[in-house]
């Protein structure tokens, strides 16, 4: 029998994931408010009748709140809430990542092994980092000079799962938790002007939290400014050489001069995917330039607004595991996705958020959102004509458009 603790656990995380809070929760359930502690906390039994109230407004069945499935705890992210995040936000999206495993779990998808290496020198030791990052793309599948030509790939054959956010948490772009024991990475998808995260810095997210996953797996969530400091530090070393091996960007400068330039960082970052301002803080870190030259190059960069828009634009990139996993559980159905929340006991719309990464719409583009990607507009514009809509839907397609990356 599935203790009320579990269930209470379920309900909170599903409260928490839907975005209510308990007052909300209990008018549109039609519970005294008084009561959603005392379920939360498996302090009270629930009538059949409530439960199925409850599922309908969490978007789940009572089969799945009182699932026996159970987990490992999951691993808050390292960031600080509050400081770094809203901690609801946070709370939020750990909910999230526990629920997606549940889901996993109770579809018997098969994971990848999880094959991320674990840390044990010296976190202050920047050489020890520089080894370690070599050994992480070697269990990756990845040559000594090879480009990381998908990093979410490369998550994903270390055994990661990795899911879409919407936006921005805070002041970051990614997080990543341990789900079960799974290794977890979270991206966000529009940052917080509400246009599409570049390609290369969705990358640089991904080796970073891949970075948190493999280094600070024994290390708790920062609880001063100092030490998340650190520990950001630590896995933008980490980040820094897993996205640019320093023998390969030592002979990739050789190649082009020898001299570090802004027009040299640009055709190394159409090589390797990198941002220009991280390729000057790499090359700053292998020691091929100094602190001024670095500063001269990143007053350069803001000069010329690249701080906000670099060029040289990099492709965005999106995780395949999970719908792929899906589809194979669910062979011989017309519609994987809609029969693997039916046999898990959700509403399909959680799986929809796990699964689907189609291209943000940009704010120009909300009000064609209905025809081209099924939502429902909000906008009050009038509408454009059906070839306005495809001239603006090719010009932001080419705009995006992932450069393909010469072979190595």
């Amino acid at each position: 029998m599935v203790s009320q603790a579990l269930v209470g656990q379920r309900i909170r995380r599903l409260r928490h994931v839907s975005g209510l809070g308990q007052d909300d929760f209990a008018k549109r359930v039609g519970i005294a408010s008084g009561s959603v502690s005392k379920l939360e906390n498996g302090r009270m039994s629930i009538p059949g009748d409530v439960l199925s109230g409850i599922g309908e407004v969490l978007g789940c069945t009572p089969n799945f709140l009182t699932s026996a499935v159970e987990l490992a705890p999951t691993t808050r992210p390292w960031l600080r809430a509050y400081a770094d995040a809203p901690k609801r936000t946070v709370d939020q999206i750990v909910d999230d990542c526990t629920t997606a495993m549940e889901a996993i779990v109770g579809l018997d998808l098969k994971l990848l092994q999880d094959s991320i290496p674990h840390f044990t020198g010296d976190l202050m030791d920047q050489s020890a980092i520089e080894e370690f990052a070599m050994e992480v793309r070697v269990a990756a599948g990845l040559g000594e000079g090879d480009v990381v030509g998908n990093s979410i790939r490369a998550a994903e054959r270390l055994g990661c799962v990795v899911l879409p956010m919407s936006d921005e948490v805070g002041r970051h772009i990614g997080l990543s938790v341990r789900a079960n024991r799974i290794g977890m990475i979270c991206l966000g998808r529009l940052t917080s002007d509400g246009v599409p995260v570049p390609g290369d810095r969705q990358r640089w997210t991904v080796a970073h939290e891949l970075g948190h996953l493999a280094l600070h797996m024994s290390q708790s969530a920062p609880t001063s400014a100092e030490e998340a400091s650190q520990i950001e530090k630590q896995a933008n070393a980490f980040a820094g050489a897993f996205l640019a091996p320093g023998d390969a960007m030592l002979e990739a400068l050789e190649r082009l001069g020898g001299r570090v330039t802004l027009q040299t960082l640009a055709r190394i970052k159409e090589h390797w995917g990198i941002s220009i301002k991280a390729l000057v803080t790499r090359f700053r870190s292998l020691g091929v330039i100094d602190a001024d030259h670095a500063r001269s190059l990143f007053k350069q960069i803001s000069a010329r607004g690249w701080n906000k828009k670099e060029p040289v634009p990099v492709g965005t990139e999106q995780a395949i595991w999970f719908i792929k996993a899906i589809e194979k559980a669910m062979r011989g159905t017309i519609d994987p996705v809609a029969s693997a929340a039916h046999i898990v006991g959700l509403d399909r719309g959680h799986l929809d958020r796990w699964t689907n990464w189609s291209p943000p719409v940009p704010a120009e583009l909300a009000d064609v959102v209905t025809s081209t990607f099924g939502e429902r507009s909000t906008t009050t514009q009038a509408p454009r004509s059906k070839a306005a809509v495809v001239s603006m839907l090719s010009s932001h397609r080419s705009r995006t458009k992932m450069r393909p990356k010469p072979a190595t």
